[in-house]
Parts: C-alpha cells; structure tokens; sequence
C-alpha cells in the first residue's frame, strides 16, 4: 500500500536522514522513494518534460484563477511528488529565502496574496483587449507577484510558464519560449529581472524581459505552434537544474534573518510583521 505523506514542516518534505525530497520513485529499500539526487533530478525532468508536452496539446481548463495555478502543478509533477497541486506549507512564519532573495513564508499571508493576485488577473478580464505595451506591463506585474508568493515547493517556474502562456493565448498573444532556451541572452536576463522584482518589488525589468518574447496572435490562425514543438520548447525553458536543487543545498531553504529584500515584501503588504521570527 502506498505511504501516504503529511506535510506539515520543512522537515517532512525531505527523505528522513537525508536531503533529498520524498518522491514517488520507491523501490525495496527506498520506501521514501530515490535517493540519488542526480538520478532524481533527472526522472523528475522526464516525466514533467512529458506532461509539459501534454499540455501544450490539452491545456487544462480553468479560470487563470488559483485553483487553476495548482492544477497545472498537479498535471505537470503528478508522476514525481505526493504534494504535486498543493500549496506549500512551509516555512511557515517567516520568510524563505533562496540565494538571498526572499519569497513568501507559507501559512494564510500566503494563501490570501495568492488569492488576491489571481482576484486581480479576474478584475482586469484576463488582460483580454489590451494593446501590446499595456499587455506586456500587466503582464509582468502579475508574474513577478505570482513568483515572489511562490506558491509550491518545487516547480514554481514551469507551472508560471505554462500558466502564463496559456493566459497570453486566451489574451491573442503568444510568449515564445524559444527565446528562453539554454544559451539564449533573454535566460539569464529572465532569472535576473524576477531576482529584481523580488528584491525591489517593482516589476519594470520584467516587462523589459517579457516585451521582447511576446508577439500579438490569432488564436485560430495557423500562426499558432503545434503543440507538440510548444511543449518541447516550454520544457526548454523549465530551468533544467543541477542536483542540488532537490536538496536542501542551494534550494529554497527557511531563513530567521532580517534581510533588506523583505522590507519590500512588507511594503507590498506580503507577510506583515513576519520578519524575523
């Protein structure tokens, strides 16, 4: 029978006794699943290449709202992790920092601000009917917002690629992804622009980013990728990582320091008076 995970703390989402996420990959003697970081970060590629793929050709549907967000998760990391869909619950608190750019910490500030970014996406109608330079500002505002809640554990950046694809498509516009590709100039300045939107909270270098890979579209022309070179370019730009980044060395960790980029996280009003505990 399945062991079936409660996540709770930081702690849980790890293999006991190691730093290695739990995973789905069990096998006699693994019963937490693969315990081999490399061989891990490398059957989590193949198979969220494979649903990434899925979608490009059957979008999940759903209202670009939060429920929407968690499906796509779902759908992309259903083969790897017991907690695919599910928002993150922890570190809880405080904020989290990776590299020394800080994102939420988990618990209801970062359920409400989800929720409120996705409420914001519906007010403006999906950013439906705007002109290119407008799109690509309200566009930029809501991914970077989306990025510094940070909703999941792992997965964060390929569930925004195809979620906010799918919203430029329904909007008349296209991201191409090929641009994001490894050794493309706009990759680097991608991660850059999203570390700057977190550290400042001002979304402007993003936009700088996302203007150069967004091209209006009709949705029934036949302008539109195939769906199959869609989702090999999306995985592309899925930021394929080494190792470490399903270990606790160099992935999201917890942090009790008061660091200068989450003054700005209060600023936007995200997780008041959390800092430092």
């Amino acid at each position: 029978m399945p062991r079936v995970t409660t996540f709770r703390t930081w702690d849980d989402y790890f293999i006991p006794g190691t730093s290695v996420l739990r995973n789905k990959f069990t096998a006699p003697g693994k019963p937490y699943g693969e315990t081999d970081p490399e061989k891990l970060r490398t059957l989590e590629e193949a198979y969220a290449h494979s649903r990434i793929q899925e979608l490009a050709e059957t979008p999940v549907e759903g209202r670009f709202d939060y429920d929407h967000m968690k499906a796509i998760h779902g759908h992309i990391f259903q083969d790897v992790y017991e907690w695919a869909g599910q928002e993150r619950v922890a570190p809880v608190g405080q904020f989290m920092t990776k590299d020394g750019h800080a994102y939420y910490g988990a618990g209801p500030h970062l359920t409400a601000a989800a929720e409120a970014e996705y409420a914001k996406l519906a007010s403006k109608n999906y950013l439906r009917g705007l002109e290119p330079a407008e799109f690509v500002d309200q566009l930029a505002e809501s991914w970077g917002e989306v990025n510094v809640i940070h909703s999941f554990r792992e997965g964060n950046t390929r569930t925004q690629f195809v979620f906010f694809s799918q919203l430029a498509q329904q909007a008349g516009y296209r991201i191409d992804p090929a641009l994001f590709a490894p050794g493309a100039p706009l990759r680097d300045a991608f991660v850059e622009a999203r570390f700057h939107s977190q550290d400042t909270g001002r979304n402007d270098q993003l936009a700088a980013v996302l203007g150069q890979v967004i091209v209006p579209f009709d949705p029934g022309s036949r302008e539109m990728p195939a769906g199959a070179e869609t989702g090999r370019a999306l995985w592309q730009v899925s930021f394929p990582r080494s190792a470490n980044d399903i270990t606790r060395a160099g992935s999201e960790t917890p942090s009790q320091e008061s660091r200068p980029s989450t003054s700005r996280m209060v600023d936007r009003g995200y997780g008041a008076g959390q800092e430092g505990r």
